[in-house]
């Protein structure tokens, strides 16, 4: 129950909210392929307040990482404009400026106090637990903005909160009980569930490329690099006793267990003489990365590598990923011996042929075929279900009175039957469906609502928030002129 309810706690109108705050750490993105129309130094007008070009850039540099990095790194800006992404932030900007024209004609402020406070609070600018200004600049830098501009973004943020804040309406007991009976409602149920080995489906080379052609940007190739490699390996001849134990002596933090603690020298003899080989080899290595990199040396090999293959280590991917073509890295240890790479391509992912991408399809087109003939199944047999589990009252939190569903899955299948109103149904899981009939229902449960009411009365809240904030933004937007200058977004 407590789930669930948390799983709705928030009522959002504005479905992607810039967060100033959200800037520290994804850095600034300069997107120089839109139009922007004869007022170049904006990309919208909304009533009285100019959306810059600036602020575009870093609200979509935002989302663009954020999409990137739930993409593996395979978003490109061809993929993000099918995707909608410079409108969708567009769209967020001028619900803000509708806010924000709102909030100058009813003279809602916010003071240069209030934004010192905020900044003060801010975890990203404190250094143990207080504000430390040297560290606020630090990261405002790595930002690449000026406490200026990062002041005056965040003063407009708490801005649209007061603003928000203040349309925020309290709920009266009669929607709270209300909301809860619904909430707490307990069904009588017979149920029965279905799982992949009741359904038989099989694939075809044409229905593969059929759904190869409707899906092609989901089979990408995996971002590679073609890099030139320079081997320094340690010379093969041990080194003697005394150099071990003294070297040990000097770096016996380095050789410990899993608890931390560290080891003797006779259980690490072997480590400590590789590491004593390699720091014979380094001055080679520092040699050989001169020599590559005044092209003076040919590497030992050129090979073009999936991003983060073992052939390097994650320390080397993590420094060839942010380095430019023609960029020679410093040697670094790879399996016991020094690479010098040198970065020659960054190769960016594309879309796989059907021949490399079958398996891959064949797998996922099966699995859709499977969970609709699942569905299908589960869909005729809650047409007239007499046979299957038969349950006691349950709620949205019995999730562990349903088997044979996990937990999880008993979750899921619980929110789905108490958000619709049909006695007869059927619920598409993620391998598996449930067919079902109510057999009786009981409504309030009063010790529930009582249990719960506080969590209760602030979904009425949210949810009368948004109904309020949506029938305002309708308003706003009948109110104040829009004027948009970006066509791409247009």
């Amino acid at each position: 129950m407590i789930s669930w309810m948390q799983k709705h706690r928030k009522y959002l109108v504005i479905t992607i909210w810039i967060s100033t705050i959200a800037f520290v750490g994804a850095g600034f993105v300069g997107w120089g392929t839109y139009q922007y129309g004869s007022k170049s130094n904006s990309v919208a007008k909304v009533g009285d307040v100019a959306i810059s070009v600036e602020e575009f850039q870093q609200a979509y540099g935002n989302i663009f990482q954020q999409y990137n990095r739930a993409m593996g790194g395979r978003l490109d800006e061809a993929t993000a404009k099918k995707m909608g992404l410079q409108k969708q932030v567009l769209q967020s900007l001028i619900y803000q400026a509708l806010i924000e024209n709102f909030a100058k004609e009813h003279g809602i402020v916010v003071s240069d106090e209030e934004v010192q406070k905020a900044i003060l609070s801010i975890p990203a600018f404190q250094k143990e637990g207080r504000f430390d200004k040297a560290t606020y600049l630090a990261v405002l830098q790595s930002m690449r903005m000026k406490p200026k501009a990062f002041e005056a973004n965040l003063k407009k943020e708490l801005l649209l909160k007061k603003t928000l804040a203040l349309l925020s309406p309290d709920a009266v007991p009669l929607e709270v009980e209300a909301v809860g009976s619904a909430i707490f409602m307990a069904d009588k149920l017979r149920y029965k569930v279905f799982t992949p080995a009741d359904v038989n489906v099989t694939a075809t080379d044409a229905e593969l490329k059929k759904y190869w052609e409707a899906h092609k940007n989901d089979y990408m190739t995996p971002r590679r690099y073609k890099v030139a490699i320079a081997w320094v390996a340690p010379a093969a001849e041990q080194p003697g006793e005394e150099e071990i134990a003294a070297y040990y002596k000097a770096h016996r933090t380095d050789f410990t267990d899993n608890n931390g603690e560290i080891l003797p020298l006779e259980k690490v003899r072997n480590k400590v003489a590789e590491a004593v080989r390699l720091k014979h080899a380094k001055k080679s290595a520092q040699l050989a990365y001169i020599d590559l990199k005044k092209a003076r040396r040919q590497p030992d090999e050129t090979v073009t590598l999936d991003a983060g293959d073992a052939t390097l280590t994650p320390e080397l991917w993590k420094a060839v990923e942010g380095a430019l073509p023609g960029t020679v890295l410093k040697p670094k240890v790879v399996n016991g011996r020094y690479a010098i790479v040198k970065v020659l391509e960054a190769i960016m992912p594309k879309p796989e042929t059907f021949a490399q991408a079958r398996d891959a399809v064949k797998a996922d087109y099966l699995a859709t075929k499977r969970r609709e003939a699942l569905k299908e199944l589960a869909r005729k047999a809650s047409a007239d279900l007499h046979d299957g589990e038969t349950t006691g009252f349950v709620t949205r939190d019995s999730v562990e009175a349903l088997p044979p569903l996990g937990k999880e899955e008993a979750a899921a299948f619980l929110e789905k039957l108490f958000s619709s109103d049909k006695k007869n149904g059927a619920v598409l899981l993620d391998n598996k469906a449930v067919s079902y009939t109510i057999l009786e229902q009981q409504l309030l449960d009063s010790d529930k609502l009582s249990q719960y009411e506080g969590l209760v009365r602030e979904n009425v809240k949210k949810i009368k928030a948004n109904l309020l904030q949506g029938n305002l933004i309708a308003r706003l937007q009948q109110r104040y002129k829009i004027e948009i200058y970006l066509k791409d977004a247009e």
